[in-house]
């Protein structure tokens, strides 16, 4: 895994860092061969290919919820030896004309530290970039995810919190204990901090999603990130999705990360090849790169 003088040479004013596959099974299913062209087309010249790691079997025992949101949530373990074959063979094929890095977004769970730790070492030298993202929360019944559809929100996290602004907190939170942590191979970067906002359009204009204690989880969580001399994924998925129409962070918290100096790195976050640049051109208008 690139190291973090690494990471910081690549120009981010060309890098795409947050992309999914047909390995994906939320996704379109559409062959990474089609993203990565696409990917050129739009004038990138760095892209970081980050599919869903596998999680525990552990996970599928303890998740609760829709079967869509537990059983599309990752990759399958035993599908590893064939992702990496294949986007190996994509690397080398477009070498000339882009930088691919190959890896993953991560799940932080909390009780699956151990297992996940055991797999990035066991995995560490096929492994270019990774983020490190928060889906799923606990609730009495089990994890219950926050962003798979507005019905498992309502069920799960919201009927647990109660309102949407504790289930922002406990989601940063949670957050916030993935960017404290330290382990080896543990990703620099991190994803969709505000994806509790995904469902926020919703939810009546009144509602509280952002109070005094959200926003010094925010800060801290920012300045834990300065601190460490990290990444920030800029995840521009949830411009485009009528539910949520921000990115997250959202305007706010991006120049909240500017003030400390935190790299924002752009993340289309693509389930499809139409989405491989989306949000792109106000990322970079916005000089979000700098």
């Amino acid at each position: 895994m690139l190291n973090l003088e690494q990471l910081r040479e690549i120009p981010r004013d060309s890098w795409s860092g947050h992309n999914h596959t047909e390995f994906c099974s939320h996704g379109s299913g559409e062959d990474i061969e089609l993203y990565i062209q696409k990917a050129i087309a739009a004038g990138f010249k760095t892209y970081s290919i980050t599919e869903h790691f596998p999680l525990p079997q552990a996970f599928y025992e303890n998740a609760v919820g829709s079967a869509h949101s537990i059983y599309t949530a990752a990759m399958r373990i035993n599908e590893l030896p064939k992702y990496f074959t294949k986007m190996q063979n994509i690397k080398l094929k477009y070498q000339d004309k882009i930088k691919i890095l190959i890896g993953f977004e991560i799940d932080y769970i909390s009780e699956f530290r151990e297992w996940t730790q055991k797999q990035l070492i066991k995995y560490a030298d096929q492994i270019d970039d990774a983020i490190l993202s928060v889906h799923f929360l606990p609730t009495k019944a089990g994890l219950s995810a926050v962003d798979d559809s507005l019905i498992d929100f309502k069920n799960g996290v919201l009927a647990e919190y109660k309102t949407p602004v504790n289930v922002a907190q406990a989601y940063l939170a949670t957050v916030l204990e993935a960017v404290l942590g330290d382990a080896q191979y543990k990703p620099k970067r991190y994803g969709h901090i505000m994806l509790y906002r995904k469902w926020r359009n919703e939810f009546s204009c009144n509602t509280i999603w952002e109070d005094e204690a959200v926003q010094n989880k925010l800060r801290s969580i920012l300045d834990v990130i300065a601190d460490k001399n990290e990444f920030l994924d800029c995840n521009f998925s949830g411009l485009f999705r009528s539910t949520q129409t921000e990115s997250s962070p959202n305007y706010n918290w991006i120049e909240e990360a500017q003030k400390r100096k935190i790299p924002l790195v752009y993340g289309a976050d693509a389930h499809k090849v139409a989405s491989v640049s989306a949000g792109f051109n106000t990322y970079l208008e916005s000089k979000y790169y700098l």
